[in-house]
């Protein structure tokens, strides 16, 4: 039962809207809608900027990322480090990571290097750079086992010059951090050689804390890419080895070097590095643009690329050469006078012009012509193609055409004569060993060749397994002749197995060197006693040669060779 009034009010129905109103108020919200998304257009609020990517070409993987275990520093490392002291396209020394140096050899007992770092540097994973990770990475870069240590000696109470290993005291009386960007290396002697070994990739800076983490055994390999860490413009993103390296832009990089255009970050968003080994596999990326820039052009492709519409040569010298080297610890290759007989065996105007293209210059010793220690060499004790001198150095070897049938003989044993070659299995290296394997038989040697990868060759010769390689080097500077021959360093960059106390004594005088006079004395008679004994003989001075499609701004070649920090902030793809 229910009361009156006691039931809920229902609601009433909605009010009716005149539908033409309705349909206009739709239109005009659209309208609105239209604008704003083509006015935020225009803005460029909506825009999606396409990536950069930048692909370029190896014939080979790179060994290492670790400056301290490779002989091999270019590609990659060079967009990933940065040094102390830079070098611009002029070859001039400028600041890098240190704003300013002073070097000061006034007082003979105690010369230092005074440097003031950028503030600001960050490494890539968020290391701040100051003095305290400088002296870290330097203390790192000493050890025994670090191929490099050599470079650092100077410094006081360095651990590696006084024959320890251990690290935990270092004095401050040897590096002096003042502050966190004021820091003063003390030197035992005014090593004229400090500046230059700050200023390329063998002595670059690197997060102190990677380093320590994994040793010098294991920092930089393909294993431990993740753990590569600079400060420079671009980042490790993924290392595949044998087939690629991807790079990716450091958004936080704004501290380009003083020459620079653009301090960063890059115009590139990412580079990628593609190993491919077959040469035809390289040209044929290129043409169809899947391949930007290829780096180590081989010589016969030249003409083609010059021809191609839309595609720039660049070529420039290399500061080095290829060169044959004997294991110097393998019969008969332990005799002398053989090797100099092979020297003068071998007709290098035929391999530049024939194979380069005349793209290089004739190799007459073991320095790059930028070297004054290679032009100050007296002509008498360069290699040359001399058939005379080649017969009497295989006479006094004791090797003869005994029985008339054109090929050498062992005097004594009766055995023919007979090298076995590698190369690396890049086109022109291959070429240049089929024209050698022909000169050297026209002068009496069987020769095999065995082609090899070009890292895979290196390790092999590291072990000795080799007779006798060609090869190639790419450097400045006249103290690589310890690096590549000093006996520390056998099994190790010294392929050649090559151990002389004449030699090395004359290193020890230029590493002591107080000027460059004295460096220069000792480099020049290392490297004539270098000559003579003949564990290398030259075939060129090879120059760099690039092919780049014409979409590509601001590449360049470094007038110092390719261990230098690659200026990429300013390449850019248009």
């Amino acid at each position: 039962m229910s009361e009156e009034g006691s039931e809920l009010a229902k609601p009433g129905p909605a009010p009716v809207r005149p539908k033409g109103k309705m349909v206009w108020a739709a239109v005009i919200i659209v309208i609105l809608i239209i604008g704003a998304i083509a006015g935020a257009w225009a803005a460029g609020l909506f825009e999606t900027k396409e990536e950069k990517v930048l692909v370029i070409a190896m014939t080979s993987d790179v060994e290492t990322m670790n400056p301290a275990q490779t002989s091999a520093m270019y590609g990659p490392p060079g967009m990933i480090y940065e040094t102390l002291i830079a070098r611009d396209v002029n070859g001039d020394y400028v600041p890098g990571l240190a704003e300013s140096w002073n070097f000061n050899k006034d007082d003979p007992d105690n010369p230092t290097l005074e440097l003031t770092l950028k503030q600001g540097v960050k490494y890539h994973d968020g290391t701040p750079f100051n003095t305290e990770s400088v002296k870290r990475t330097i203390e790192w870069y000493s050890q025994n086992e670090s191929w490099v240590s050599y470079e650092f000696w100077a410094i006081k109470h360095n651990p590696s010059y006084w024959d320890t290993t251990d690290y935990s005291g270092w004095p401050e009386s040897g590096i002096w951090c003042k502050d966190d960007y004021n820091m003063v290396l003390n030197l035992t002697w005014a090593d004229v050689a400090l500046i230059f070994n700050l200023s390329h990739l063998y002595g670059c800076m690197i997060g102190p804390d990677a380093l320590w983490e994994l040793g010098v055994e294991d920092y930089g390999t393909a294993q431990n890419w993740d753990k590569v860490v600079g400060t420079g413009p671009f980042i490790m993103d993924e290392w595949v080895a044998g087939d690629h390296i991807t790079l990716v832009k450091n958004p936080d990089y704004d501290w380009g070097a003083s020459w620079y255009e653009n301090k960063g970050p890059a115009n590139i968003d990412k580079v990628i590095y593609r190993v491919v080994p077959d040469a035809t596999t390289r040209d044929a990326g290129f043409m169809a643009g899947d391949i930007d820039i290829l780096q180590q052009v081989p010589p016969s492709k030249v003409a083609t690329y010059e021809t191609t519409e839309g595609v720039e040569v660049m070529t420039g010298p290399g500061q080095g050469i290829h060169y044959v080297e004997f294991n110097c610890l393998k019969e008969p290759w332990d005799n002398v006078d053989l090797r100099l007989a092979m020297a003068h065996s071998i007709d290098r105007s035929e391999i530049l012009d024939t194979v380069w293209h005349g793209i290089g210059e004739e190799g007459v010793n073991l320095l790059s012509p930028i070297c004054p220690e290679g032009t100050a060499v007296p002509a008498k004790y360069n290699h040359t193609y001399d058939m005379t001198k080649a017969e009497a150095y295989f006479a006094a070897a004791g090797f003869e055409d005994t029985d008339d049938d054109d090929w050498l003989e062992n005097t004594t044993s009766g055995e023919e004569l007979t090298l076995e070659l590698w190369t690396t299995d890049k086109a022109e290296d291959v070429l240049m060993g089929e024209m050698l394997k022909g000169q050297f038989e026209d002068a009496g040697v069987k020769v095999d060749i065995t082609q090899y990868q070009e890292t895979v060759l290196r390790t092999r010769a590291q072990a000795g397994e080799q007779e006798a390689i060609l090869f190639w080097f790419s450097w400045p500077r006249a103290e690589i002749l310890d690096w590549h021959f000093g006996s520390w360093a056998v099994g190790g960059s010294n392929t050649a197995h090559y151990a002389d106390p004449v030699f090395d004594e004359y290193v020890a005088n230029w590493t002591l060197a107080e000027t460059e006079d004295e460096f220069s004395d000792n480099a020049t008679a290392a490297h004539i006693r270098l000559l003579q004994e003949c564990p290398r003989t030259p075939v060129l001075f090879w120059h760099q040669i690039f092919a780049i499609h014409d979409y590509i701004t601001g590449w360049y070649i470094h007038p110092m060779g390719q261990e230098q920090t690659i200026n990429i902030v300013d390449v850019d793809i248009e």
